[in-house]
């Protein structure tokens, strides 16, 4: 396979599980202060791999040996910790479950063994010092590819989130644009449902370190505009939305041009989010204290509403720096000190600049800002950036160890495909000096 072919491969398998590398945006806001956070050495800061579960299965669905030998290389290049993916876009799990059915297949490769696969891999990191975290892609219930529990369960597709569009109203999964289907994250049935599967995962396996929450957001702008999410805005607000959606907002073109309850609505949005992480972090620690709960999102606070995600501290007011789209009360819906460790995708190609989101330095720095101490920011790799640029993968990882509070480098596909190893081994030390 060319070294082209490679990399069609790994964007077709990683389509869903990357987050979207937008665009820079013009900002609206100048850089607050950044908060006062005690200095942690290097050799302190976790250092964490990714393990996608679509692009790594053929490695790992039926071959244990190849568990030992990925997490050898893992730490051995450095990393201390695993997020494994464990319920991937199509909803059904890597782990032995009575709610949802396990994956048997992904894409072409097929699953035959029966070992557990969350299992062995606690088992087998745990013998090497490594911590494991179990990720879960919380809102995603079935993929076009994969198929998954919207498609197979017609009580689970009645659960799917309704797109706005210009053309109109209509399901996500008669959205023949959207190739993963996302619930309604407004839903409590979705919600008690998912939390029905991290108590699970939290019982069952008790030796997890921790449990992460990926895609724990809306889809986008657009959703969710169900007359279920419509009556629960309503509540929110105290008063009848007579003209839904336009009073939320319109379109010009593909531009949205904001209604009279568009700040509201938003900020309604971050409120559902807060709520499923607050009752997350509930469960699971009701369950037992010593598992973690984090999660990852995108470093860019600037554009990340349109997700409905409020990731920042409750002391980070968006008003002053986003009036176009951020309310007074946008801030009582951050949720960063709910999170044991939080993972941001410092996903710009540019190694430095301190002044904007779209570099590996900036990113971090803006993330910690917006944090405000309330957790330590771990920065997040996209090793797809560094496809022959061994030096800016060395570098990447360094500028990542010693700006922020940790690493994670998504995903070990990279470092199969492209013998990143080294690079990655070769950044941490680097790092690890700088304590000296």
């Amino acid at each position: 396979m060319t070294n082209k072919s490679l990399i069609v491969f790994s964007l077709c398998s990683l389509f869903l599980f990357v987050s979207c590398k937008d665009e820079p945006k013009a900002l609206e806001w100048e850089w607050p202060d950044s908060p006062s956070l005690t200095k942690i050495p290097v050799a302190q800061k976790p250092k964490i791999l990714w393990i996608d579960a679509s692009a790594n299965f053929k490695y790992l669905a039926n071959n244990k040996e190849n568990v030992s030998k990925y997490l050898d290389l893992a730490k051995s290049s450095g990393f201390t910790e695993i997020v494994l993916d464990v319920r991937p876009g199509c909803g059904d799990v890597l782990y032995q479950s009575s709610i949802v059915q396990q994956i048997k297949k992904l894409g072409e490769v097929e699953r035959t063994d029966t070992w557990d696969y969350l299992g062995t891999f606690i088992n087998e990191a745990h013998k090497r010092g490594l911590k494991i975290n179990a990720s879960l892609c919380a809102m995603l219930g079935g993929t076009v590819r994969d198929g998954g529990v919207m498609y197979r369960e017609p009580e689970k597709a009645a659960w799917a989130t309704t797109m706005y569009y210009p053309s109109g109203l209509k399901s996500i999964m008669d959205d023949a644009n959207s190739y993963a289907k996302f619930f309604n994250l407004v839903n409590p049935e979705v919600q008690n449902y998912i939390l029905s599967i991290v108590a699970e995962l939290a019982t069952n396996y008790p030796t997890l370190d921790g449990i992460v929450y990926d895609y724990g957001r809306f889809t986008s702008i657009n959703s969710d505009f169900s007359e279920l999410t419509r009556k629960e805005f309503e509540k929110y607000i105290g008063q009848t939305v007579t003209n839904f959606p336009s009073d939320i907002f319109t379109w010009n073109g593909e531009t949205v041009v904001p209604g009279k309850y568009y700040k509201k609505w938003l900020e309604f949005r971050a409120s559902a989010v807060y709520s499923l992480f607050e009752k997350t972090k509930a469960e699971i620690k009701g369950i037992n204290p010593n598992i973690k709960f984090g999660t990852y999102t995108g470093c860019w606070y600037s554009s990340y509403y349109e997700l409905g995600v409020n990731w920042a501290s409750k002391k980070y007011d968006a008003s002053k720096y986003y009036p176009t789209w951020a309310s007074p009360d946008y801030k009582n819906y951050g949720y960063a000190a709910l999170l044991d460790f939080y993972m941001t995708g410092a996903y710009g190609e540019a190694l430095y600049g301190a002044n904007t989101e779209w570099s590996v330095e900036g990113g971090i720095i803006k993330a910690q800002q917006v944090v405000m101490g309330d957790v330590r920011v771990i920065g997040s790799l996209y090793g797809l950036n560094f496809y022959n640029k061994p030096k800016d993968c060395e570098d990447a990882v360094y500028i990542t160890l010693t700006t922020g509070d940790g690493l994670m480098f998504f995903d070990m596909i990279y470092l199969i495909m492209y013998d990143q190893w080294n690079n990655v081994k070769n950044g941490i030390d680097r790092a690890l000096a700088t304590d000296n």
